[in-house]
């Protein structure tokens, strides 16, 4: 299993950033003004790390009262790549491509349920954003029976750049929708594709909606408004793995 690790104070957090330290995130306090907050930012903006602004009782919470002189890191427990630092590789490699998007799921216990579904229908990678995403902590570990280790992690600071890259590399956009029409192919197993999935409170992204090149639906009886993410992820992905045995068989 898994621990967070958090690093406390002004000089560690600096110093852990600017040594190339792997970071899930950083909290820093929301009234700090200055030097200091600019390097921050910058810092983090280069580094693709997620920085969030929050109250002073926030990091106390986090750093059990430690002397946290207002900033706090946790460390990544996981490697993250970019989308286009991992496709070359994945054809290098003979892979037709599988990716599943992830935009704006932000409890815990489905992106973890997602990664598990994700490694056991042999998808490639999971692509997330860097803000409104849930932590790849060790509660997501956990919630993934430790399957987040074995597939790739991509965090971008733009689904939507992502997307167009991907788009862009011959894979086809698949959005996954509420409701019942299910005209719509899921492409065969010779077809790089990517899957995205949207929060069940909001759904997909307007600017990421547009850029998918069909939707799929899960038939159903329509007695509930939807299914919960994680479950219709795991439908979806079952019904593209399916297509990849027909064919090998």
């Amino acid at each position: 299993m898994e621990k967070d690790t958090l690093i406390v104070g002004r000089k560690p957090v600096l110093d852990a950033i600017q040594s190339a330290t792997r970071l899930e995130k950083i909290w820093i306090d929301k009234d700090i003004r200055g030097d200091f907050e600019k390097e921050i930012r910058r810092e983090a903006r280069l580094s693709n790390t997620p920085l969030q602004y929050v109250p002073k009782q926030k990091l106390s919470a986090l750093s059990s009262n430690a002397n946290h002189q207002g900033i706090v890191a946790q460390l990544a427990i996981v490697e993250y790549y970019t989308i286009d630092e991992l496709l070359p590789l994945l054809y290098e490699q003979g892979r037709v491509p599988r990716i599943l998007v992830l935009d704006g799921i932000e409890d815990v216990r489905n992106i973890g349920a997602l990664a598990r579904s994700a490694v056991w229908f042999d998808f490639d990678a999971i692509v997330i954003a860097s803000k409104k995403s849930a932590l790849l902590n060790s509660f997501a570990y956990k919630a993934s029976a430790g399957a987040i280790k074995d597939i790739h992690l991509c965090r971008e600071a733009s689904l939507a750049k992502a997307l167009e890259y991907m788009k862009a590399s011959g894979l086809k956009l698949i959005a996954a929708e509420a409701g019942n029409d299910t005209s719509k192919e899921l492409p065969g197993p010779h077809e790089p594709m990517a899957l995205i999935l949207g929060s069940e409170g909001k759904g997909l992204n307007p600017g990421i909606h547009k850029l998918a090149d069909s939707l799929y639906s899960i038939p159903g009886s329509g007695r509930v408004e939807s299914l919960n993410v994680s479950v219709a992820g795991a439908l979806i992905m079952h019904e593209i793995f399916k297509k990849k045995i027909i064919f090998t068989k």
